[in-house]
């Protein structure tokens, strides 16, 4: 890629953005440009990789090609007024959690080729899943480019964006849902005397391999399950009091009403929802 990139808000998202497509060495240190409203100018910025950072916004967009909003919906509005200008035939992808496409593209050059994007905290490790949805002047070529960007702190995908309210359910939220089940895991190895430090640690590692045992083999989660439950063993007996407690239930109505809750959240920011 030779195209310069402008990352406005380097907070931990953004950082971490920066961080990947260096690491990946997707973009050189000389073609990103990060922005912060705390950020002093420096040609050299050792706090982020040592890109080129500045508090101008309006200068930075001029100076790139590609555009990365990581920034908060409170502040949204304020920083595309700034930008808006210097957007023309620009790629422009927003990771402000709830603003839709139709307002950004209100705020933005009719020329400006928009992504909204939903990325969660795993991009932190290099384990993200991102949802993207695009705007309809957005074609291949710009999409393998925001791609590209993107893979560098996960897995991407393209989704219609009445999806995004059940994504940020299900894939924002659902990191706290795990954390807890590893936290209730530990707590039981604890509570049968296993040492704690030994104990979250299988919890986790259960997890990830559990996760990556769906994700590599494409078998049904149901498949799998029956591979470790014998006949009167101890995987049904477990399983029995999880049915018995409902824990599908719950995992399931957790997601709905996080979704119902990210649309309510939407609505009283006052952002358009398509």
């Amino acid at each position: 890629m030779d195209e310069k990139l402008c990352v406005i808000g380097l907070g931990k998202m953004g950082s971490t953005l920066v961080k990947g497509l260096i690491q990946t060495k997707t973009l050189k240190r000389e073609q990103i440009i990060g922005t912060d409203v705390f950020e002093y100018d420096s040609e050299r910025n050792s706090n982020y990789c040592d890109i080129k950072t500045m508090s101008d916004n309006a200068k930075a967009v001029k100076e790139s090609d590609i555009v990365l909003l990581a920034v908060k919906p409170q502040v949204i509005d304020k920083v595309l007024e700034e930008i808006s200008p210097s957007c023309e035939d620009k790629i422009v992808i927003s990771i402000a959690a709830g603003v839709s496409l139709r307002h950004l593209d209100k705020a933005l050059p009719v020329s400006s080729k928009i992504i909204r994007a939903m990325p969660n905290t795993p991009i932190l490790v290099g384990e993200g899943v991102i949802a993207i949805s695009k705007k309809k002047n957005v074609d291949e070529n710009d999409l393998r480019t925001v791609k590209k960007i993107l893979e560098s702190v996960g897995k991407v995908y393209l989704v219609e964006e009445d999806m995004m309210d059940a994504i940020t359910a299900l894939s924002g939220s659902g990191p706290a849902y795990v954390y807890i089940m590893i936290e209730a895991l530990s707590d039981g190895g604890v509570l049968m005397g296993l040492p704690r430090e030994l104990s979250t640690e299988f919890a986790a590692r259960t997890l990830l391999g559990a996760a990556r045992m769906v994700l590599e083999t494409q078998k049904h989660p149901g498949e799998l399950k029956d591979m470790v439950t014998s006949p009167g063993g101890t995987s049904i007996k477990g399983i029995e009091v999880l049915e018995s407690h409902g824990l599908r239930g719950i995992l399931m109505d957790a997601v709905k009403e996080a979704t119902i809750r990210s649309k309510e959240l939407n609505s009283q920011r006052g952002v358009d929802i398509d």
